[in-house]
């Protein structure tokens, strides 16, 4: 034996390293399932790049996602008139307690007419979600808004009348987006605009 020190000394290590682990195996484990991140679905867009202060970087994502997930149309273009704002309940609002049972609304203005969006989001609500969710609540407004699109009876749905769990995942969104754009959820049906002959 040339190196027997060396050996030794490995063999030491390789039994060290060997009863740590089998002593806090479960920890072990759950420390490395807690590290290991979902990888993200395929996405042509950057659900990052928005800013949570202007609301409208969703517009922009939204078109850009509309263009690089279907080929278009191109909404940004379609649309003359984009007005995505922050409502702020007054003092008097908040003191009546009584509170609204929405966080975002689209209005009769955007969605029976091609050429607007008219899109508002409740500030306080807004600052208690997750990322995901707000993606979540800007797509449905976009929904309603853009597409026409009534409430879905899915959870599971971008159209569901509610912000999903504050645990709703980036990939939940993604496939909940594909299917949106596709048109393809359960019980999809449009909001009626009267004629405007």
């Amino acid at each position: 034996m040339k190196h027997p020190i060396l050996r030794i000394s490995i063999y030491l290590l390789l039994v060290n390293f060997i009863w740590q682990c089998s002593s806090g195996k479960e920890d072990a484990f759950e420390e490395v399932e807690a590290e290991i991140e979902e990888a993200q679905l395929p996405s042509c867009v950057d659900y990052e790049s928005v800013d949570q202060d202007d609301l409208s970087t969703y517009w922009n994502l939204f078109v850009e996602d509309v263009i690089c997930s279907r080929g278009g149309p191109d909404y940004g273009t379609l649309n003359e008139q984009v007005l995505v704002r922050f409502v702020v309940q007054t003092p008097e609002q908040l003191a009546s307690g009584v509170t609204p049972d929405h966080a975002g609304f689209s209005t009769f203005i955007g969605y029976c007419n091609n050429s607007v969006v008219d899109i508002s989001v409740i500030r306080d609500y807004w600052e208690d979600y997750s990322a995901v969710q707000q993606l979540w609540l800007m797509y449905h407004e976009f929904g309603h808004d853009v597409y026409r699109y009534e409430h879905s009876s899915d959870p599971a749905d971008i159209m569901w009348p509610s912000v999903p769990r504050s645990d709703v995942r980036i990939n939940d969104f993604i496939q909940a987006k594909n299917r949106f754009f596709r048109r393809d959820f359960d019980g999809v049906s449009y909001i009626q605009c009267p004629s405007l002959d």
